[in-house]
């Protein structure tokens, strides 16, 4: 009966040994299926994030050349082609945004990659030269808001 007692615990101990092997396999998997995961919404994160930023910019660039050549000569091939880039940037902003706006839902950040947005198209509607510049800065701080409360999310 000694013999068939130490047999017994043999198998039991050796069943509990695999058991706790593969919970503690199961959740270190888990661990880095999550670990993984946290680091691909990162990374479209930052790669959404900075695309639009980029769009952004480049809209914001176009909408003040648009300005200027519309008060140089409203019917010049300069002005049309920089009214036809300006439709092209905002088109590729928006994009852009519609991936922000994938990656971080109906969020505050959301709002403010909208808000970015709207400011940059406002900048054309300048009626002088003081109100295209300010709104120029108001674009440019939108954005700087909208980098600024990204930021955390990138890391």
């Amino acid at each position: 009966m000694n013999a068939a007692l130490t047999s017994l615990v043999a198998v039991f101990a050796a069943l509990a040994g695999s058991t706790l092997t593969f919970v503690f396999q199961r959740h270190t998997a888990r661990q880095t299926e999550r670990f993984t995961r946290e680091q691909q919404l990162r990374h479209e994160r930052v790669g959404a994030y900075s695309a639009f930023a980029a769009a952004l910019t480049d809209f914001r660039r176009s909408q003040n050349d648009r300005w200027h050549l519309e008060r140089a000569d409203p019917d010049s091939a300069q002005f049309v082609s920089a009214r036809a880039e300006s439709y092209q940037r905002r088109s590729e902003a928006t994009a852009a945004l519609c991936r922000v706006r994938l990656l971080c839902g109906g969020s505050a950040l959301s709002e403010l990659a909208r808000a970015a947005l709207d400011a940059t198209t406002e900048i054309h509607l300048a009626g002088g030269e003081q109100d295209r510049a300010r709104r120029g800065e108001t674009a440019r701080a939108a954005l700087d808001r909208f980098l600024t409360d990204a930021s955390p999310h990138a890391h």
